[in-house]
């Protein structure tokens, strides 16, 4: 596996590049900003981008889109609510991602959820391909967006934002789904890592969504 994380833009964003160590094909998931240090990131990689995908559409995980995509020229992935909202509007997906969707990066498959509550058109991205992560032994990841934090959740007081519908994405789609073991390990949009296990007990929140 290839996992690279990089803090990017003015709201310190979780940009990802994710994907296979056989194949060296990737996905960069949310280019919130600082596009051509993610490109520097990539070519130092030695990898293959084969997408782009959006967790959501707010400016902070969208700013260095456009650069990414013109260098690479690979399709932009996300959910059309984001767009029919207007909360992202600047650029159609070249293909739309919806619930039960599935992105094959080489040998592994990111399945997709939809998680609406911090926007209306909010994914996250899951698999169980990944057995290890520096050195702890784990059933999975997910990429969360500004679903869920370390110890936190996203905000739901901005536009298109719902705390009800934010809980219940947590709670139906996370804590409660077959697929997702507390063993998993999430990476968030912002902060750092944790796993659903921790956040199962830890997250200040956690009387709304368990």
């Amino acid at each position: 596996m290839i996992i690279k994380k990089l803090v990017v833009g003015p709201l310190g964003t979780n940009s990802y590049i994710f994907g296979s160590s056989s194949t060296k094909e990737v996905v960069i998931i949310d280019p919130g900003g600082d596009p051509s240090r993610i490109i520097q990131s990539v070519e130092e990689l030695g990898v293959k981008p084969i997408r782009i995908l959006l967790t959501h559409g707010h400016f902070d995980h969208t700013g260095g889109l456009g650069k990414i995509k013109r260098h690479f020229d690979i399709p932009l992935m996300y959910n059309k609510k984001e767009y029919d909202s207007g909360i992202y509007s600047h650029k159609k997906a070249d293909n739309w991602l919806n619930e039960g969707d599935s992105i094959s990066i080489g040998e592994i498959t990111l399945h997709v959820l939809e998680t609406p509550g911090h926007s209306p058109g909010s994914l996250c991205f899951y698999t169980k391909a990944v057995k290890e992560y520096e050195g702890q032994n784990i059933d999975g990841i997910i990429f969360s967006g500004d679903l869920i934090f370390r110890r936190s959740i996203g905000r739901s007081d901005i536009g298109g934002g719902n705390s009800n519908v934010l809980f219940s994405s947590i709670k139906n789609k996370i804590m409660n789904n077959p697929d997702i073991t507390d063993n998993f390990l999430i990476f968030a949009g912002h902060m750092g890592s944790t796993s659903v296990g921790e956040e199962r007990k830890m997250n200040m929140f956690k009387n709304y969504f368990l």
